[in-house]
């Protein structure tokens, strides 16, 4: 017997729809021993001398010479290419054949194509145009020499610790963005990563992405079913921390070299999710940072709520981040979060949402009854505030955070 994603009702193995709320079933208990993403096949680099429907040396379109086809999945083949007129390599990624007539397919390939050109940044692959030959859509962007992450960790399992921070902060920062510009990608996941041969990430594949607000209910289960947020695999509201989850199941897997949640069916995965926590980071990586930890570990909140404000925030919480920027985007989510009530009496633990500051024993006393908070203190509020106000005396941060200080109680644990 498995549960209901909506209401947690019992229901059948098989059953189309719940009996109690009538949800849709559909997926529910296909097997996830295989990535699936938009399409129906995995992601499969080529093997050498491999070659798919362009032969290397094939001219296409007058402009593009196939160099070697880079891989297959369910949404086509990929080519590295040299671009003739631009003098410059590319990639070619090439709808399937059997979708050269699918108006919605050609639809949503053309959506990729005007979501991913609005985001600029280093950690995220550019893509240049669309066109077509024989029949045949494709679209032209940023080619890297390189392999995918999900490969990468494959071959060589987690990554060394100082490696995995790296490139950590830079899918942190590729993130933020495309979130910056209201982009979900909604398909974020090993195989959609690439690393180069000089360490550097890049985000690719943003088939699936959608704007915050043009999200369709029917759509809301697109991508992944290993790789997305509880609320999305159970059909409620996709929203940026939903992409904040996933990016916290990357994480997780780079740093340990296993999943988060190990799971053979979605029904069974969804029941992890909800009902327990990963497993620490610091029982299977020796020697991993308290602060990457939470960063992480923070991310794999079940309620979106708990979750950081934004991948900015992730990326600071890492070691080497900036810890005034952590604190204040962690204590304005905090003021501005709905979850703050009287029962609270705001007291919170910005550690949750994974601070990278030292562990102290208790909190300013000053905080706890109101008080103006005592500049001679040695609790964190006005080490904080100072340490803003030397960094910035200029800037009105110093005076937010020190606001942040006085309005939290900055309660951590080691």
């Amino acid at each position: 017997m498995s549960s209901c994603p909506s209401c947690a009702a019992l229901v059948v193995e098989g059953t189309r729809f719940c009996s109690a709320c009538g949800t849709s079933l559909a997926g529910l208990f296909f097997a996830l021993t295989e990535e699936r993403g938009a399409g129906d096949r995995a992601w499969e680099p080529a093997k050498d001398g491999e070659h798919g429907r362009f032969t290397p040396g094939e001219l296409l379109a007058h402009r593009y010479r196939i160099v070697e086809l880079v891989g297959r999945g369910g949404m086509g083949e990929v080519y590295h290419a040299d671009d003739l007129t631009l003098e410059q390599p590319v990639a070619l990624k090439f709808l399937p054949k059997e979708f050269s007539r699918d108006e919605e397919r050609i639809k949503r390939f053309r959506r990729e194509v005007r979501i991913a050109r609005q985001i600029a940044h280093p950690n995220v692959c550019r893509v240049y145009d669309i066109g077509e030959v024989s029949g045949l859509h494709f679209l032209t962007m940023e080619y890297i020499d390189g392999e995918d992450l999900g490969s990468l960790l494959r071959r060589i399992g987690c990554l060394p610790q100082d490696k995995a921070i790296d490139i950590a902060r830079q899918l942190a920062s590729g993130l933020a963005a495309a979130l910056d510009k209201g982009v979900l990608h909604r398909d974020l996941k090993p195989a959609n990563i690439m690393v180069d041969g000089r360490g550097e990430a890049r985000i690719t594949d943003f088939g699936l992405a959608v704007g915050v607000d043009n999200i369709e209910e029917a759509d809301i289960r697109s991508g992944t079913p290993a790789y997305m947020a509880p609320e999305q695999s159970a059909g409620q509201e996709v929203t940026e921390q939903s992409d904040l989850y996933v990016l916290g199941l990357v994480l997780y897997e780079i740093f340990a070299g296993k999943r988060a949640f190990e799971a053979k069916t979605m029904a069974e995965l969804h029941r992890l999710q909800k009902e327990s926590r990963p497993k620490k980071l610091s029982s299977l990586v020796d020697g991993i940072q308290p602060a990457v930890e939470r960063g992480v570990h923070v991310c794999l909140e079940s309620d979106p709520a708990n979750r950081p404000p934004s991948a900015a925030a992730v990326r600071a919480a890492l070691s080497g981040g900036d810890p005034l920027a952590a604190a204040i985007a962690a204590g304005e989510h905090l003021l501005r979060s709905s979850s703050l009530s009287q029962e609270s009496s705001g007291r919170y633990r910005l550690a949750r949402h994974g601070l990278p500051w030292p562990s102290w024993s208790s909190p300013c006393p000053h905080l706890l009854d109101g008080k103006q908070v005592d500049a001679e203190c040695d609790c964190p509020a006005p080490q904080i505030a100072r340490a803003a106000r030397r960094r910035c005396p200029e800037d009105s941060r110093g005076a937010r955070v020190a606001d942040t200080a006085a309005r939290c109680d900055l309660r951590f644990q080691a």
